[in-house]
């Protein structure tokens, strides 16, 4: 650790000293913003990234998809993607590897209204599930649900695109994917009572939510750029769960217009979740991930773990250049 903090100060004085300008890195969210990214904004309006000698400009997508297709074409430098959509578009022959977490956790599940009659999972035998993205969404909803029992023939799918959370309190459907931090809260200021059903306790292993992927080249020819990033976001985690009240302060300073009700709640459902230090999932979880997503036909076969990741740039880890 003491090695890379010299090595960013030393970068720092060397580029006030000559004048010559940081090094920008464009990094593009995975969606909109939202309390997901505190700890990078918090790096952004704390200077953490300045400090470490680069300069960062965060990026909205017009697409969820957009992503990891520009950061593969080097349009952006680093994307946020959730770890699963890494994989994917990895198999389908984008050039990425991941660099690091934001949320190293998953998020997603199944959410249902008491007032349908829905307690358990297996009380969706026999209705409609709403969901946007296929064929992965289909894919997930099958595993949880044939892990209560209920079989691909006993429930009906329906594509309702993103109008979620509008399809489930219409009655359009009995249940919809959701992410427990953000439509959980949601539904339940809409005077509704959420029954809430998380993957990963049906048979879908565990998953990051976020993670930080690019174009291998980066890291190949910018090694300290990219770990001046990682020690910056670090940086903005640490900030975060030390701090929370100061941190939200920040990210509503940068995003007044989203200081609302569900926003706070939703922030104070993700804190828990940020990935200290920035780190990856473990070998084992990549591994997991990777049999499940062949096993369901979302990949064409596993990649080597060295082609997926690397850590050597992370604080934790004591790589070279």
């Amino acid at each position: 650790m003491k090695k890379y903090l010299y090595v960013t100060v030393v970068w720092s004085l060397i580029f006030c000293l000559s004048g010559i300008a940081a090094p920008k890195l464009h990094v593009m969210l995975d969606f909109f913003v939202n309390p997901n990214h505190v700890p990078l904004i918090v790096a952004v309006e704390n200077g953490f990234f300045a400090q470490e000698g680069i300069e960062v400009e965060i990026l909205v997508p017009g697409s969820p998809s957009d992503p990891v297709k520009l950061a593969a074409a080097e349009t952006v430098d680093i994307a946020l993607t959730p770890q699963i959509n890494f994989l994917i578009a990895k198999s389908a022959g984008l050039p990425l590897i991941a660099l690091g977490s934001l949320i190293d956790s998953p998020l997603g599940g199944l959410l249902s209204l008491r007032e349908t009659g829905i307690e358990t999972l297996s009380d969706l035998r026999g209705r409609r599930i709403g969901y946007s993205l296929a064929p992965l969404e289909p894919t997930l909803w099958r595993t949880m649900l044939a892990a209560v029992g209920v079989g691909s023939d006993e429930f009906e799918l329906v594509n309702v695109g993103f109008n979620t959370v509008l399809s489930l309190l219409t009655h359009r459907v009995d249940a919809i994917g959701a992410f427990r931090n953000f439509e959980l809260p949601q539904v339940a200021l809409l005077d509704h009572e959420p029954i809430y059903f998380p993957q990963e306790d049906y048979g879908v292993p565990d998953t990051a939510e976020i993670i930080l992927v690019a174009n291998p080249s980066l890291p190949e020819e910018h090694p300290t750029w990219i770990r001046a990033f990682l020690n910056g976001l670090s940086r903005g985690i640490a900030f975060t769960k030390e701090y929370p009240e100061e941190a939200f302060n920040l990210f509503l300073a940068a995003h007044p217009d989203l200081d609302d009700e569900l926003n706070h709640l939703a922030y104070d459902a993700t804190l828990p979740l940020y990935a200290d230090e920035a780190n990856l999932p473990g070998q084992q979880a990549w591994e997991e991930l990777q049999n499940y997503l062949v096993e369901h036909g979302l990949m064409e076969e596993a990649f080597l773990l060295e082609e997926l990741y690397i850590t050597t740039l992370l604080s934790t880890e004591e790589g070279g250049e």
